[in-house]
């Protein structure tokens, strides 16, 4: 009950900053920016979501045993992948919410061992964090060539910090079975059921920290085709802004989507980053010389994108949530 009591209050955090927003703009300029965009050029838009979305997939499989991965179509991934997703876009702890679900459809339609599925998403939710900081990274080196306003930069840092920590920390606790020591704090309230799954916890920490040790190689590739993905963001931010009317260097295109992506993840408490990231991209256009119409133009365009996609994935975690579990043996 408290979980959902977080979420409406984060909805109507996120509701209240977007109308406060719109209440900001010039609806008719951003009514005029949008009508610039045809309908094939939106459609492209959302095909082009298919390689952003295919490449994290191939991070994430980089992530799975060898044996398991082969038992495991790549669209079937992709679709297990769409239903996570789908499920943290919309649940207040948009971090980890949906990973559950993944190792869950794993299982189920393709008899993958639960621990395996758990230690694939963890591990590929750190790869993805990690290659994440390290193209917001670039992209603030890039800026250094082209400065943004003093405050936005200092905004712009304290959020840096403040996630490298946050995942540092992720990924530091995955050395220190989490899983079990979480298991410590959850058995003086539920002894019996912790009991149930005492060894299967201890499966789940063993295969993270095997994996990093045996699997190299693989932690490597599933961060390189990650952040293949983050720089495929950028590509979209390029294309969206020309079909606006907006022609920028790509240079710029890719320190906005870092900017963009930096800001919005601090507000990871609110589903959807609603509101919070039609704030963040309006902030940091403006603060590259793009006006204010155009600015949140592009962010309402990704929201469609966004809600098109998640909603694709709300339906396959409809159907794989009714789907009978493949028997294992």
């Amino acid at each position: 009950m408290k979980r959902w009591r977080w979420q409406w209050l984060g909805l109507l955090v996120g509701g209240a900053l977007f109308a406060w927003l719109l209440s900001r703009m010039d609806l008719a300029a951003v009514r005029s920016t949008l009508a610039s965009l045809s309908p094939w050029q939106f459609g492209a838009v959302l095909l082009f979501y298919i390689l952003i979305f295919g490449l994290d997939t191939w991070g994430w499989r980089f992530t799975l045993p060898s044996a398991s991965a082969n038992r495991v179509p790549w669209f079937s991934l992709f679709r297990v992948r769409l239903a996570g997703e789908a499920m943290n876009y919309v649940t207040p702890t948009s971090f980890v919410g949906g990973e559950p679900v993944k190792a869950l459809l794993l299982r189920k339609w393709h008899g993958i061992e639960f621990h395996e599925g758990v230690a694939s998403v963890v591990i590929a939710k750190t790869t993805f964090a990690v290659s994440m900081m390290l193209f917001i990274a670039t992209g603030l080196w890039m800026t250094l060539a082209q400065p943004l306003e003093g405050a936005v930069m200092k905004l712009v840092w304290s959020v840096f910090w403040m996630l490298s920590a946050l995942i540092g920390l992720f990924l530091l606790l995955q050395f220190l079975r989490p899983f079990h020591r979480a298991s410590w704090a959850v058995k003086r309230f539920l002894p019996g059921w912790m009991e149930r799954l005492e060894s299967a916890v201890l499966q789940w920490d063993e295969a993270i920290r095997s994996f990093y040790r045996r699997s190299p190689w693989a932690c490597l590739g599933s961060l390189g085709f990650h952040f293949l993905g983050w720089a495929a963001g950028a590509v979209e931010v390029y294309l969206i802004l020309h079909f606006l009317g907006v022609p920028i260097s790509f240079a710029t295109a890719w320190s906005l989507e870092a900017l963009w992506v930096l800001l919005r993840s601090g507000a990871f408490m609110i589903p959807g980053t609603l509101g919070a990231s039609e704030g963040a991209v309006v902030l940091v256009c403006a603060g590259f010389g793009i006006p204010l119409a155009p600015g949140l133009a592009l962010g309402l365009v990704r929201r469609a994108r966004e809600l098109t996609w998640m909603g694709l994935g709300l339906l396959e975690f409809g159907v794989g949530s009714r789907a009978p579990e493949r028997v294992t043996g």
